[in-house]
C-alpha cells in the first residue's frame, strides 16, 4: 500500500513538473474567474519557484498577454511560474479589470482578486515568497502600479507597460517596503496619455512618486538604448533613478514615438521589453 502511495505521488509530480500551459478556475466573489499558468520543465515543488504575475490588458484574455509578451522562453530558461489571472466580464461582455469596485472591507475587488488568486498559487505550487513580481500592459500595466501600492508586503518589484498611476480616491499608496521598478511607455500612446488624462497620472507623477518613496537620485542617468529596428521610426531613453533605499531603483524606458503596445511586438520594435523586464526583476528579492 505505502509503493502504492508513492508512486501515486511520483506520478502526480511528474504531471505538474511535466506541464506547460494550465488553463483554469476559481470561484472569487461569486464569480469564476478564469487564469491560464505557466509552468517550465525544471519545476519541482522540492525547489520554491519565482512567480510572475502578468495581467492583461481591457478586452483581452489571460492568454492572450501570455502569447503576446512571449515570457514563456524565459521561463523555461530561469525556472519562474508565469500566472496570469482574468479581469471580470463587463457589460461589453469583454474581460477587464475594474478599479472602483469595493468589497464589504472597503477594499478594491480586483486587488483582492489577485491577492487571493496569490494565496492559491502558493498553495497549489511551490513558489518563492520572497520572488513575487508584477507586470502588465495597459489596464494590466494600471494594476500594475495599484498591486505595487495595495499588495506590496507581497511583491518584490513591479514593472508597468503602457500604464499609469490612477486617479481615483479609492487609490492609496502606501507601500512597506523599497520596491525596484520599470516603468515602460511611448510618449505617442493615444490611449494611456504620457502626461496624463482623466483616469491616469502622468508619466512624470507616476516616476516621482516611486522616485520619492524609494529615496532615489531626483536626477536619471540618461542613455540611449541600440535601436534593434531604425525603420519604425522610435527611439528609445533609458532614465536610471539609482541609489534608492536597499539598492533600490527606477528605470523609465521612454519609447520616442512609441505608441499603445508592447516593445518588441508589431509597430514598437524598436526593442524587446520582455527580456529586460526578467533581468531587471532577477536582481531583486524581498527583504
Amino acid at each position: 500500500m505505502k509503493k502504492a502511495v508513492f508512486s501515486l505521488l511520483c506520478f502526480i509530480t511528474f504531471l505538474v513538473s511535466a506541464q506547460e500551459t494550465v488553463s483554469g478556475t476559481m470561484l472569487h466573489d461569486d464569480t469564476e474567474r478564469i487564469h491560464k499558468i505557466y509552468i517550465p520543465s525544471s519545476y519541482t515543488i522540492e525547489k520554491p519557484a519565482p512567480l510572475l504575475l502578468l495581467i492583461h490588458g481591457y478586452s483581452e484574455p489571460a492568454g492572450w498577454i501570455l502569447e503576446y509578451t512571449k515570457f514563456q522562453p524565459l521561463a523555461e530558461k530561469y525556472g519562474f511560474i508565469i500566472a496570469c489571472p482574468e479581469g471580470k466580464i463587463n457589460r461589453a461582455k469583454v474581460p477587464a479589470w475594474d478599479f472602483s469596485s469595493t468589497n464589504e472591507k472597503g477594499e478594491i475587488k480586483d486587488v483582492d482578486y489577485i491577492n487571493s488568486f496569490m494565496d492559491k498559487l502558493i498553495n497549489d505550487y511551490s513558489i518563492d515568497k520572497k520572488r513575487i513580481y508584477i507586470t502588465g500592459f495597459s489596464q494590466g500595466g494600471y494594476m500594475s502600479f495599484i498591486a505595487g501600492c495595495h499588495l506590496n508586503n507581497r511583491i518584490a518589484a513591479i514593472a508597468p507597460v503602457s500604464g499609469a498611476m490612477p486617479v481615483s480616491s479609492l487609490f492609496k499608496c502606501a507601500p512597506v517596503h523599497s520596491t525596484p521598478a520599470i516603468v515602460i511607455n511611448g510618449d505617442n500612446d493615444n490611449a494611456v496619455p504620457y502626461n496624463g488624462n482623466r483616469f491616469g497620472k502622468s508619466v512624470k507623477e507616476s516616476l516621482n512618486f516611486w522616485i520619492d518613496y524609494n529615496k532615489c537620485d531626483k536626477i536619471p542617468v540618461i542613455t540611449s538604448v541600440e535601436d534593434q529596428n531604425p525603420a519604425d521610426e522610435q527611439t528609445v531613453e533609458k532614465h536610471e533613478f539609482l541609489n534608492g533605499e536597499n539598492h533600490s531603483k527606477i528605470v523609465h524606458y521612454k519609447v520616442v514615438g512609441g505608441t499603445h503596445l508592447w516593445p518588441g511586438r508589431e509597430g514598437n520594435t524598436s526593442f524587446e521589453a520582455t527580456p529586460i523586464i526578467w533581468k531587471f526583476f532577477s536582481q531583486f528579492k524581498l527583504e
